[in-house]
């Protein structure tokens, strides 16, 4: 038999299964367009929160207008007791509560610094971070108000009274997130994620379901070139249209992220072929690769820092292709780094396609 008829035959055994097309490509496109939603906005804005002003002076509705008036914050209620707010909260009108207290005005007026509380759900911290963002600049700038006028009335100049309380200015410029949003952030790394993990399914249940016939070395070339080939296809979309449909940035040109791609969709089906040998049913690599995905997600270094990961955990995930690979495509592709820079990441990969093919070699001695 040709090598054109078995490409044949392995094409047909690839796209007519319909788990493979589902996981394959349906899960790239599906993902494509699903995963980014929460964070279309880039960042949390306007969370709604009700209040409890228990001082109930000008300086109090004051601060509780500059709240509203914030970016991040939406004063949508203004309960009598901290019982009724509560209720709000339990009922999910509102994100969380703040309460001003009774001597908020006099402290202020004093030169003191007043305190008042806020209480909400922080497992979600994002909408919890948001909001304790937005008290905290709202209370400083209304603090700083009086501290100023304290310094003035003390014969202190206006001019000076500014300086001293705020010595120098900050000046952030984005360098690769523009939008300083979450799109730019996430996405790119988590999308390198979704290909590994829906190439892994495809190729796991494609080798289980090959028959020994099927098996030949003719013939895992064949499908071994045909997964590369249809991946990279995937890959180009989530990396062009897809990128461009969310406006995320792209420093790297189409030759380096090739050089880089090729090893990690390589070494991805290498590896499906390999757990193939290892787990008994198509559904056990299923299960498999869709339970490792949070914690691969964790550990790969751009959600939680990675000097706080232990070094044990990440040289593990060094023994996955997604530990080389988005490192590398966020250095290259987001960050604007020179193929150079990422020579570690696609020795690396090129290293675990041959790590992946003499356990290949010798799983099919035994």
């Amino acid at each position: 038999m040709s090598f054109l008829s078995i490409l044949k035959n392995e094409a047909k055994g690839i796209f007519t299964n319909s788990t493979i097309v589902l996981a394959m490509i349906g899960g790239v496109l599906f993902y494509a367009f699903l995963y980014p939603l929460p964070y279309l906005n880039q960042s949390p804005e306007e969370q709604k929160i009700t209040v409890v002003d228990l001082d109930k002076s000008e300086l109090s509705q004051k601060f509780i207008l500059m709240a509203n008036a914030s970016q991040q914050l939406k004063v949508v209620e203004q309960a009598e007791s901290i019982e009724q707010a509560k209720q709000q909260f339990l009922n999910n009108t509102v994100s969380g509560f703040l309460v001003i207290p009774y001597d908020f005005s006099d402290k202020l007026q004093l030169g003191q610094a007043p305190t008042v509380s806020y209480a909400g759900d922080a497992s979600y911290f994002l909408v919890y971070g948001t909001i304790i963002e937005g008290l905290m600049k709202v209370g400083g700038t209304l603090s700083a108000e009086y501290r100023v006028a304290h310094m003035a009335i003390d014969g202190t100049p206006i001019t000076t009274a500014i300086n001293t309380f705020q010595p120098f200015k900050s000046n952030y410029t984005p360098v690769f997130n523009r939008n300083m949003g979450y799109v730019e952030y996430v996405v790119p790394a988590v999308f390198v994620l979704i290909l590994q993990q829906t190439l892994l399914m495809a190729v796991g249940v494609r080798q289980k379901a090959a028959t020994a016939s099927e098996n030949s070395s003719l013939q895992l070339i064949a499908r071994f070139s045909l997964f590369l080939i249809s991946e990279l296809i995937l890959a180009s979309f989530y990396f062009g249209f897809v990128f461009d449909h969310y406006h995320i940035s792209r420093f790297s040109n189409v030759l380096d992220l090739l050089i880089i791609m090729v090893p990690f969709i390589a070494s991805i089906i290498l590896l499906g072929m390999l757990l193939a040998r290892w787990f008994p049913t198509p559904e056990s690599i299923l299960l498999v690769v869709l339970f490792s995905s949070m914690p691969i997600v964790f550990s790969a270094g751009f959600i939680w820092p990675t000097e706080l990961i232990p070094n044990a955990l990440t040289d593990i995930m060094h023994l996955l292709p997604s530990g080389f690979a988005i490192d590398g495509f966020l250095k290259l592709n987001q960050m604007g780094a020179g193929l150079h820079s990422v020579l570690l990441n696609i020795s690396g990969l090129y290293g675990l396609c041959l790590l992946y093919g003499l356990g290949l070699f010798i799983s099919k001695q035994k």
